[in-house]
């Protein structure tokens, strides 16, 4: 499962599509909160979250999303994640909290992670999208 974003006047081939995971796209959306808050209704931030097919429909507002992530990604070169209480080892393998009371010393992440890469893939897609939609 995952989130399909879809440009609404691309004007480049980088602007048609961006797809994330469910898991990275938790991060990318609480980035958009963050970063972008003030140029979003709160109403549009929510339904971000959703594939219900919001989204800002201006390249204008897509152009600052763009800068304003280009700005976080200066001093933020290893990507973004979540720490929502869910934990996955390096592999992926989910862990519940009886495996961490049972080997403490086991290494866990949060599987809501973002790499940087696909961050600067959405700052591509944001350049170009002319507007977009979350489906």
């Amino acid at each position: 499962m995952g989130m399909d974003v879809i440009g609404c006047k691309p004007s480049a081939p980088a602007g048609e599509y961006f797809r994330a995971n469910i898991w990275s796209w938790r991060p990318i959306h609480k980035l958009i909160i963050e970063l972008c808050g003030d140029l979003l209704e709160e109403s549009l931030l929510v339904k971000l979250g959703y594939n219900m097919g919001a989204g800002p429909r201006d390249a204008a507002t897509c152009m600052e999303m763009a800068s304003r992530f280009d700005r976080w990604m200066e001093s933020h070169i290893e990507g973004h994640g979540l720490d929502l209480g869910l934990r996955v080892t390096r592999e992926g393998r989910f862990v519940t909290p009886d495996d961490i009371a049972r080997n403490p010393a086991i290494e866990t992440l949060s599987p809501y992670r973002v790499q940087d890469e696909h961050l600067k893939e959405w700052v591509e897609f944001l350049r170009c999208c002319g507007g977009f939609e979350v489906w």
